[in-house]
């Protein structure tokens, strides 16, 4: 009688690890409709070198012009991935973008520690 409780009893301590372990992984947010301001940048000269001037910005265009991937420099700091709402590129959307002002509107995404926007508008802001 004894050996029909242990397949049950293996699996229920199966479930209580993932369950316990759940509660230690990355929180995801939901996505949810913002509206940002800041720079548009090429991601691999900002993530890697740090590059963001006026002196860069040809070059941050060509870049995202060949499908290097966009990003958001948002005023207050925050680096956004800038994704379309189907997977396609953004590089038609941002064209001659790089380090001008803008307002991007759209879904922002959070997964694994990494931020996105779905971009839905993006503009220049006067100034």
């Amino acid at each position: 009688m004894k050996k029909k409780w242990i397949p049950a009893a293996i699996v229920l301590l199966v479930v209580a690890a993932l369950v316990a372990a759940a509660r230690f992984l990355p929180a995801e947010e939901k996505g949810e409709e913002i509206t940002v301001r800041g720079t548009v940048v090429d991601m691999h000269c900002y993530v890697t070198h740090g590059i963001h001037d006026a002196k860069h910005t040809a070059c941050a265009n060509a870049c995202i012009a060949r499908g290097v991937p966009a990003g958001l420099l948002a005023d207050d700091g925050t680096l956004y991935v800038l994704f379309e709402q189907k997977p396609f590129s953004v590089k038609d959307r941002v064209a001659g973008l790089a380090d001008v002002s803008v307002e991007a509107k759209g879904i922002s995404v959070v997964r694994a520690g990494v931020r996105g926007l779905q971009v839905e508008s993006i503009e220049k802001i006067k100034p």
